[in-house]
């Protein structure tokens, strides 16, 4: 019963992954510093897109931000892209 009430209110658990979040701040503190961001981007979520897992980093904001995607199998880190309303 308060594993069906957890599921509701948090969601299904976070997925498996191969990479720790230390090594995912590592790889978006590069990301950001080479497209010259100067805001953190915090905010780390692991989320499972088309069948990959996948970390999201974005800025702690509401409205507008900074986000970059890290391929936790492969490493491989995305653009950094802006998002919201500027």
């Amino acid at each position: 019963m308060f594993t069906l009430f957890r599921r509701l209110l948090l969601g299904p658990p976070r997925p498996e992954t191969r990479m720790s979040e230390e090594e995912v701040k590592v790889l978006v503190d590069a990301a950001a510093r080479k497209a010259r961001v100067d805001t953190p981007l915090s905010r780390i979520n692991v989320r499972n897109i088309n069948g990959r897992i996948t970390w999201v980093a974005s800025t702690p904001t509401m409205g507008s931000g900074w986000s970059v995607t890290i391929d936790d199998a492969t490493g491989e880190v995305g653009p950094v892209r802006r998002w919201g309303i500027r």
